[in-house]
């Protein structure tokens, strides 16, 4: 083959080849998005991956946990701004009993250089989940 064949045959199949350029670093997801995939990491075993509550661990709980898709139609179809706090669990104020669902604010505040920033990321995620359990309201 000459070099001429070589270098039209060589453009031809670059033509038609994939582009193998190496893509962008996607961004990570946030808000809602970012709320689904840690409500199916941390909260699906338990909610379901429904959120009505039908998860695999649900059965051997004393309490059922919440069908979390009405959470707005409980309390005549508004979405309560303060849920986090319940998701966060180190606030929930005592009058309302023990607590069989895990105090996730102290699980969710991730390795941090210091206190500041460990709260920061904490309220971040909580509100992600919270942006994702609004999108699911029945």
């Amino acid at each position: 083959m000459s070099v001429r064949a070589f270098i039209l045959t060589a453009a031809a199949l670059a033509a038609f080849a994939p582009d193998t350029a190496p893509a962008a670093d996607p961004q990570p997801p946030t808000g809602a998005e970012a709320g689904g995939t840690i409500f199916r990491t941390i909260c699906a075993s338990c909610h379901g991956k429904d959120a009505r509550g039908g998860g695999p661990v649900a059965e051997s709980l004393k309490t059922k946990p919440a069908d979390l898709r009405l959470i707005a139609r409980r309390r005549s179809g508004t979405f309560p701004e303060d849920i986090g706090q319940y998701i966060d669990g180190r606030k929930a104020p005592p009058a309302h009993g023990t607590r069989e669902m895990p105090v996730w604010g102290y699980i969710l505040a991730t390795a941090a250089p210091d206190e500041q920033e460990r709260e920061r990321r904490r309220e971040r995620v909580i509100e992600e989940v919270v942006a994702f359990l609004k999108t699911i309201q029945d």
